[in-house]
């Protein structure tokens, strides 16, 4: 039997799946990934630590293959915009810069126009774009960290190169490095210069899919697995999920949901979603759709601050919190008897002190509104994108949120769109399993490998009673959110 490896290097997590190429589940995993708070604004991850955790994982994994199989690749997602540098041994010179990291604060790049650089590298200037971000303020106030730097990278590469000896990047984690020109698929050497950044200190570019090569000895023995495994190239996180819930055609709405909410779509107007100001993954192409991406940012860590301050801190040591979450919520009807957080949920908006709410209403009341602020904030985007020609037809949701026996048919009702549940917490290993099986040669293509592989899922149609009151709950909600 061939199996397949596919990680999920999230942001607060790592995920795995050993998945069979006719689809078998064999066994997930997961690990958490401890955050170093170094200064103010700063987050970082201690790269040794980093590498023993997934290499953990990958052994637990492997240890569950069945007799007489064989794990012919392993490939992985990644929340990508982690900054590392190594010297000229290749030894990590700093910790692993996160992405959400600010400690270079918002800034222009003197000389560089702002939507000329979102057409050349698909992703719009924020002011603090992630990688590019930490790389200039280590540019300006670590300039002796510099000077000893002969590689520039991410922490999926270096992972991947820690397996396999080799330096590679594809095209789609590349793009959240800030530093390629998307469309020609190279390195922006205008960029690379600003930076003082060699092109022979960043890795190669290649397609997602592609072979870097087989683990190594010590890649083996880290791992457990054999030395002919194939490290392939795999994709950002939510193009993955895409591939791992077979959501690759314009009209699909991929709804991630983790640190941050991110809704994904399949296009075919690359120009279009610059217009927009729109995320832009290279996904399918040159054969198939770009990806483009809207984000309600960091907003999983606010969902958590509700869940653990006012949900369920009184229940510690008790149920798992997550079912008291959706446990409450399902207490209060839809609406919350005319309660909204703010009126919307994001990581402006947390209350001064839980007895703000509290002095007002019940948990169930809150949790709730929890669960429909990002349905009603996510409506809204879909609603703005469909206005310019860029539709959803119905949406998959994955992450752990499409977990739930309640928060899917929130956001169903809140849409009224259709609303697929697929692969749940496990949709970007799925997907980087689907792309490691492209890697070992077993399929042709995404499509086919995901026929193989995927899974059926099941499917939410939202009540048309149900939709009809979430709409009149909708109009409240914008008005509430336009005088916000």
């Amino acid at each position: 039997m061939d199996l397949l490896i596919g990680l999920d290097v999230g942001t607060s997590a790592v995920k795995g799946v050993l998945i069979s190429a006719e689809g078998e589940r064999i066994a997930r995993a997961k690990r958490a990934t401890p955050f170093v708070y170094p200064q103010p604004s700063f987050i970082e991850v201690e790269p040794e630590a980093h590498y023993l955790s997934v290499c953990d994982l990958i052994q637990e994994l492997a240890s569950k293959a069945p007799a007489g199989s064989r794990v012919r690749a392993l490939a992985m997602a990644a929340a990508s915009g982690n900054t590392l540098l190594l010297d000229k041994n290749d030894r990590p010179l700093t910790n692993i810069i996160n992405w959400m990291d600010e400690r270079g604060g918002s800034f222009d790049i003197p000389g560089f126009d702002r939507q000329h650089l979102h057409r050349v590298v698909g992703w719009p200037w924020k002011g603090n774009p992630m990688s590019f971000g930490h790389l200039y303020w280590l540019k300006k106030n670590r300039p002796e960290i510099c000077q000893k730097t002969a590689r520039y990278c991410m922490n999926s590469d270096w992972l991947l190169y820690r397996l396999s000896g080799m330096w590679g990047m594809d095209y789609s984690t590349a793009t959240t490095f800030y530093l390629q020109d998307q469309v020609n698929r190279r390195w922006h050497k205008p960029i690379l210069e600003f930076l003082n950044i060699p092109e022979t200190a960043v890795s190669d570019l290649m397609p997602s899919g592609a072979a870097l090569g087989p683990l190594t000895d010590q890649g083996a023995r880290d791992t457990g697995l054999t030395r002919d495994t194939l490290v392939v190239l795999g994709a950002f996180d939510h193009p993955c999920a895409a591939r791992g819930t077979g959501f690759l055609d314009p009209g699909d709405l991929l709804l991630s949901c983790g640190t941050s909410w991110v809704g994904f779509y399949p296009i075919e107007d690359r120009d279009l979603a610059l217009s927009q100001g729109l995320l832009i993954d290279p996904f399918l192409t040159p054969e198939g759709p770009w990806g483009v991406m809207f984000a309600l940012t960091e907003i999983g860590n606010l969902i958590d601050w509700y869940i653990d301050n006012l949900i369920t801190k009184q229940d510690e040591g008790s149920t798992d919190k997550y079912t008291i979450f959706s446990e409450s919520s399902a207490a209060v009807p839809a609406g919350a008897h005319g309660f909204y957080i703010n009126p919307y949920i994001d990581s402006k908006h947390i209350p001064e002190t839980e007895l703000d709410l509290y002095a007002l209403h019940s948990r169930a009341e809150i949790a709730r509104a929890v669960m429909e602020g990002p349905a009603l904030r996510m409506r809204r985007n879909i609603e703005k994108l469909a206005k310019v020609g860029i539709k959803a037809d119905r949406i998959a949701m994955v992450g752990g949120p499409a977990e739930s026996h309640i928060w899917p048919r929130i956001v169903a009702e809140v849409t009224g769109l259709e609303l697929k549940l697929i692969n749940g917490q496990t949709a970007g290993a799925v997907g980087a399993a689907i792309l490691a099986a492209l890697g070992a040669g077993l399929f042709d293509n995404v499509r086919q490998a995901f026929e193989a592989m995927g899974g059926s899922g099941t499917v939410i149609n939202p009540a048309e009673e149900a939709v009809n009151k979430y709409n009149m709950i909708y109009e409240g909600y914008l008005e509430r959110y336009e005088n916000d």
